[in-house]
């Protein structure tokens, strides 16, 4: 489909990734600390340290390119391809030059997090439990029970 030479490079992604991500600023993904410094970089990712929590994160924490060893322009076509040309897995595994399975789980992953409502729960929150009966487990309904061969 489309060689991954004309394709942007991976600085010009992750600087993509950057403006996408942080566009109402930069804050901490697991405790939501918004006092947050830069510092350093990892690979061509800026490196950022939260001072509410003391830990360190990329722009890719938090998000489903996370822990990811394949070149987030890669990942970027691959998105790109599979949703605005309809192309196949085994398509994108030929054009990018990664496993089935691995295009497979990241494809997956970028689904989940489409349909991923914005749950914001305020107050005291229930959960009831209930039983759901799996079924007749032998016993048809207008004929004898089966043998469970015991």
């Amino acid at each position: 489909m489309f060689p991954i030479k004309t394709f942007v490079s991976e600085r010009r992604a992750a600087n993509l990734l950057e403006q996408v991500r942080w566009r109402d600023g930069v804050y901490f993904p697991r405790c939501r600390g918004e006092s947050v410094i830069r510092y350093g970089s990892y690979r061509v990712f800026q490196r950022y340290l939260c001072k509410d929590c003391d830990r360190t994160f990329n722009d890719q924490t938090g998000t489903i390119f996370e822990h990811s060893s394949v070149a987030l322009r890669k990942w970027f076509l691959a998105v790109y391809t599979y949703i605005r040309f309809n192309t196949s897995l085994r398509q994108l595994d030929v054009d990018i030059d990664v496993s089935y399975k691995t295009i497979y789980r990241r494809v997956q992953r970028f689904l989940r997090a489409l349909d991923a409502p914005r749950l914001q729960l305020e107050g005291p929150i229930e959960i009831d439990e209930f039983y759901v009966k799996a079924g007749l487990k032998g016993r048809e309904r207008d004929q004898p029970s089966r043998s469970r061969g015991l």
